[in-house]
């Protein structure tokens, strides 16, 4: 005969009744109902949020035009810092629509004090600022560490685990200052991840901060960099004789490649592919004057690889979203066409959107195609027997800090799905996978659940444009990195905010 053994605490389980786990129910939905009324009384007691950065880039503008170029070089950084500090104590959207801004304009500062102390600086501090901005986020790594631990975080915890493994293999094979610096550009679009992951509670705020920030910052670039294809300005023409980066034009105009206010046209055009995927989500007659202005600039940037990453994201919204949306993109689209017709009569503007799309029709005769196959003919092997893998700087720019000068150290990798077990081996490359993959499902998943959120659609098609892109570049670091992490995370806290308001709505009816 069995013996059922009886502890105090099962005792007092079976003593439960219906009504006992209604009330339990109840009592943590009111507890997180006080959670989430903190948090947004939290956020609201910063007044003015725009303010202090406004403040930063006014006193950064007024410095370039009293030419106090290497002013700005001290100044800007620190201040970046302390308006982020700021931020990131009081409004976590406000905080990370801030980060983006500094993203998009940083290198723009760069060039104009450059410009005006009349010397190029290869290695300029100001474009420290928004590594400096994103650090902060580090505390909350630290804080909340715990969270790893638990089921919603486990991608992250092993994507983290994976660029840990490849730091200490790049620390040993390319020295501490290449992998360091590799690491933190592999590293803090993750961290983004997880600090969204962690305040999750201030999804509205996330929602109407964002979709601001991506609304007017793509207008701002868009105008730009349009501005910039007709009539170059001095100081862009400055910067792009001194780069010496002859992949982006010549300083004429209708000579250059459009990269607005940004570093080059490649991450201008993965951050207006995503300006303009995330818009969709967004209401009012500024979306619209975005598409107008946006669309040909990203046509005049010449990135292939976005062109298609950008088709892929529209085709996916077009299935995802509901019937009446669906006729709004289609429209969208339509009209945006109609529009751009009569400036792609424009010879000079309709000639190299032309060219590059010809090689698209003949990419047999394509020098870049053609080397890029050769690329992974001849590399294929050596990625895949690689098991123990080169570690984090053996490519990119880290490689110009790396102790090992072999012919191992590659700079311009040109493939991102070569570049993850060349630099992870085996080991690394299982762990960075599994979690980017779950990433992306479960984001999926998250936007079914939640179809009537907009921005949670967008989210998802951004990252898997940037993700059907790493067969050219790796487009998990840095900004566009940052952008994927943004985009696999919005659905995820979109559907626990629901879930939760939508408890806390039933406690309430069920108490009265």
């Amino acid at each position: 005969m069995e013996r059922l053994l009886i502890t105090p605490s099962s005792a007092r389980l079976a003593l439960r009744t219906p009504a006992d786990d209604r009330q339990g129910a109840t009592t943590r939905s009111e507890r997180g109902a006080a959670r989430t009324a903190r948090t947004r009384r939290a956020s609201r007691t910063l007044r003015h949020p725009l303010r202090w950065p406004l403040l930063l880039f006014g006193a950064t503008l007024g410095l370039i035009l009293l030419h106090q170029g290497k002013v700005v070089e001290l100044f800007f950084p620190a201040g970046a810092f302390g308006v982020a500090l700021l931020l990131y104590r009081r409004s976590p959207a406000h905080y990370l629509g801030f980060v983006c801004w500094l993203f998009f304009l940083t290198p723009e500062v760069r060039r104009l004090a450059d410009f005006v102390s009349g010397a190029f600086n290869q290695q300029s501090p100001i474009m420290v600022a928004p590594l400096l901005a994103v650090a902060l986020m580090g505390f909350t790594l630290i804080k909340h560490v715990s969270a790893f631990g638990q089921r919603r975080a486990a991608p992250l915890l092993l994507i983290v685990i994976a660029l840990l493994y490849a730091y200490v293999v790049g620390f040993v094979q390319a020295g501490p200052a290449a992998a360091t610096f590799t690491l933190i550009n592999w590293l803090y679009p993750v961290m983004v991840a997880f600090y969204m992951t962690v305040t999750w509670r201030h999804y509205p705020d996330y929602h109407r901060v964002l979709l601001k920030t991506f609304v007017f910052g793509g207008l701002l670039m868009s105008l730009y960099g349009l501005l910039e294809f007709i009539s170059p300005m001095p100081w862009d023409a400055f910067w792009l004789i001194a780069s010496k980066m002859e992949s982006e034009g010549q300083p004429v105009p209708f000579g250059m490649r459009i990269s607005s206010t940004m570093n080059s046209c490649g991450p201008f055009a993965v951050t207006l592919m995503t300006i303009l995927l995330m818009s969709l989500a967004a209401r009012g007659k500024a979306r619209i004057v975005l598409g107008c202005v946006g669309i040909p600039a990203l046509l005049l940037t010449s990135a292939r690889s976005t062109w298609g990453g950008f088709a892929i994201a529209l085709v996916y919204s077009f299935a995802m979203l509901d019937g009446k949306s669906r006729m709004r993109l289609l429209a969208g689209v339509f009209g945006l066409a109609v529009m751009a017709a009569p400036l792609m009569m424009i010879d000079q503007v309709a000639e190299p959107v032309m060219r590059r799309f010809s090689t698209i029709q003949d990419i047999g005769e394509d020098n870049s195609y053609q080397a890029r196959a050769e690329f992974y003919k001849t590399f294929l092997s050596s990625a895949l027997t690689d098991i123990a893998g080169q570690g984090l700087g053996a490519t990119g720019q880290g490689t110009k800090l790396s102790d090992d000068k072999s012919a191992s150290a590659i700079a311009d990798f040109d493939s991102g799905l070569m570049e993850v077990p060349f630099v992870m081996g085996w080991p690394g490359t299982l762990l960075y996978a599994t979690g980017v993959l779950m990433l992306l499902w479960r984001a999926y998943r998250a936007s079914r659940s939640h179809p009537t959120d907009l921005l949670a659609i967008s989210g998802v098609g951004v990252a898997v444009a940037i993700f059907s892109m790493m067969i050219f570049i790796n487009t998990l670091t840095s900004v566009s990195g940052m952008f994927f992490f943004l985009g696999v995370t919005l659905p995820v806290i979109s559907l626990r905010y629901a879930r939760e308001r939508h408890a806390t709505n039933s406690a309430t009816v069920s108490r009265t």
